[in-house]
């Protein structure tokens, strides 16, 4: 999500508005909700919109005001994960996805002041020596009343344990080799923290190639599930409390992000291919909801009453003269973004899905097959 402008960077960023929740609030009258999201963008920057969602609406998902906010540069701080703290909700925690080549080498890890919009600290580390594979970082994080918990992408993955104190890494933690090794080689490690910060669920792509395997290796349609002791990752331990696994498709099924309702009985994890509804206790898959095709999930969030499932899905627009629109080639298609609602107690979306970028971006950027595609990033909500 590189681009020049406060316009087209805010535009293509909102197409991810409500990727992911986990701030506190309270919906409006009945089952209409409304928040201010901050949605992380590959172009060193937030995006801040307001947004309501009103469920007995033909197209249930509105988006209104646009702001941008700045971390850095596309350069040095590309961003997946925003995280807002659990108790106070004008700060905001990030860590990015590709290492900083001119500081040598670095994530960046900090946080933010939301009235203000200016960081407040920032903190360059040094990509751990076990990590063999440094194509994509930190993605996605967990929290506790103290600490914040950066998750990496990388091979093998790992938790960053930070104090929210001073902001000082106190542990790195890997599961290999510990009672959470999945004992497979993995691609792409996930997780968040259920409602309470008591456990933190960690998720695992199974992959078709061995631990030590400098690739990532093709996935094989199986998520691990490893739910970890918050207390006990705190002091750089890892004590496990249950584990799943949630059988999908070869390849297409891939875990990305996830959110516990807030509730705590659900678990609603994006897996490209199907959204599935998991049961937090024993996570048993309790439906598993298959996207249509040119449509790929990548997040899912729950309504601050744990109602409605809010999808946002990488979608592919196809030109008009596509050959084969239910596989289209390079150039005959760009990629945007859409939101859809999910009814929990019925198990199935409702209403229509909101095109949320692909408007503003054409605006700026005009429609032409080279124009850039505006893809989906991760998110924070602090609800109305």
């Amino acid at each position: 999500m590189q681009s020049s402008g406060k316009k087209v960077v805010s535009a293509i960023a909102v197409s991810a508005v409500l990727l992911g929740i986990t701030g506190a609030g309270t919906s409006m009258a009945g089952n209409e909700y409304a928040g201010t999201a901050y949605v992380a963008g590959m172009g060193g920057h937030f995006a801040k919109t307001v947004f309501k969602v009103d469920p007995a609406a033909e197209t249930p998902i509105t988006l209104d005001s646009l702001e941008k906010m700045d971390i850095g540069t596309g350069e040095t701080h590309p961003v997946h994960d925003a995280r807002i703290d659990a108790k106070d909700r004008d700060t905001m925690y990030w860590s990015t996805y590709k290492p900083d080549h001119s500081a040598g080498d670095v994530y960046h890890y900090g946080k933010s002041d939301l009235k203000s919009g200016d960081v407040v600290k920032d903190v360059g580390v040094k990509i751990p020596a076990q990590v063999i594979n440094t194509k994509a970082g930190f993605c996605a994080s967990a929290q506790t009343q103290d600490y914040f918990m950066p998750i990496s992408m990388n091979k093998p993955g790992y938790i960053s344990v930070i104090s929210k104190k001073d902001m000082e890494l106190k542990h790195t933690v890997f599961l290999e080799g510990t009672e959470a090794d999945i004992k497979t080689g993995y691609k792409y490690m996930h997780g968040i923290n259920s409602p309470d910060m008591k456990e933190i669920l960690i998720t695992m792509n199974e992959a078709n190639v061995a631990q030590d395997n400098k690739e990532l290796g093709d996935t094989v349609g199986k998520m691990h599930m490893v739910v970890l002791d918050a207390a006990a990752l705190e002091q750089g331990k890892v004590k496990v409390l249950r584990k799943g696994v949630a059988d999908g498709n070869q390849k297409t099924t891939i875990s990305f992000r996830q959110y516990y309702s807030p509730d705590g009985k659900y678990i609603a994890n994006a897996t490209g291919d199907i959204l599935f509804l998991i049961d937090a206790k024993t996570l048993k898959v309790i439906d598993a909801e298959t996207m249509p095709k040119l449509e790929e999930t990548h997040d899912a969030i729950f309504t601050p009453d744990s109602k409605y499932i809010i999808a946002t899905s990488r979608t592919k627009s196809v030109f008009p003269d596509c050959k084969s629109p239910q596989k289209p080639a390079d150039g005959e298609w760009r990629m945007g973004g859409q939101l859809k609602l999910y009814d929990v107690a019925a198990q199935k979306f409702v209403g229509k899905a909101t095109s949320a970028c692909l408007k503003c971006h054409d605006e700026e950027l005009g429609t032409a097959a080279d124009a850039p595609h505006a893809v989906l990033c991760g998110l924070d909500v602090n609800w109305k």
